[in-house]
């Protein structure tokens, strides 16, 4: 994207084209390899921006801990393939899945172990016990676009906040968080773990 307006920070007052018209092919071929690079470290930034935001994402657990997931995801077969990555990525992590009846269904036919918890108003205990009772240390959430649905999706999420559980409303938002907890596991979240720009630019030849 290239801006008409030359506006610096202020890129949300100024006019934009896609692709860009007057940027050289070698400036182009720069911008491409320095996004390329930063781009290979983007699970750890995101779980750093998590961080950094107030909604801390957990460590993968430890041989002696039992950690939970609750999940419940409404669009499990359109994005299947995201879905049992999620999925998989979890429990090779070392935590333990809870989902709705949905949900649990979908993973445990795939091949995912997942437990059961009652959704709302189907018996109890139900996911926002389990958010009160602090026995989840992430609830991943992806409700339909409907009214009772959106009321459930509120209440979660005020359960969510009042506790700090980290909160997930999307699958792309899923699946970079549990690559996150990965990279940190794998030994790439410590001090300097995620640079600068500048930093960055440094490093390129």
């Amino acid at each position: 994207m290239e801006h008409v307006e030359l506006a610096g920070i202020h890129f949300g007052d100024s006019a934009c084209v896609i692709p860009p018209v007057s940027i050289s092919a070698d400036k182009l071929a720069t911008i491409k390899e320095y996004t390329k690079k930063i781009a290979e470290n983007f699970p750890l930034a995101f779980y750093k921006s998590q961080e950094a935001a107030g909604s801390e994402l957990p460590h993968a657990p430890a041989a002696w801990e039992n950690k939970k997931v609750l999940i419940s995801l409404s669009n499990k077969e359109g994005q299947k393939d995201q879905v049992l990555e999620i999925g998989k990525t979890l429990k090779n992590l070392g935590f333990t899945l809870v989902g709705t009846q949905g949900t649990a269904d979908f993973y445990n036919a795939n091949g995912i172990k997942c437990d059961v918890v009652n959704k709302i108003g189907a018996g109890r205990p139900d996911v926002v016990d389990m958010i009160m009772n602090k026995e989840v240390c992430l609830v991943i959430n992806t409700p339909k676009a409907k009214r009772n649905y959106a009321e459930d999706r509120k209440t979660i999420r005020k359960a969510c906040l009042k506790y700090k559980v980290s909160y997930i409303t999307t699958i792309a938002g899923a699946l970079a968080a549990v690559k996150g907890i990965e990279s940190v596991k794998n030994g790439n979240g410590g001090e300097g773990g995620v640079k600068s720009l500048q930093e960055y630019h440094s490093l390129i030849k």
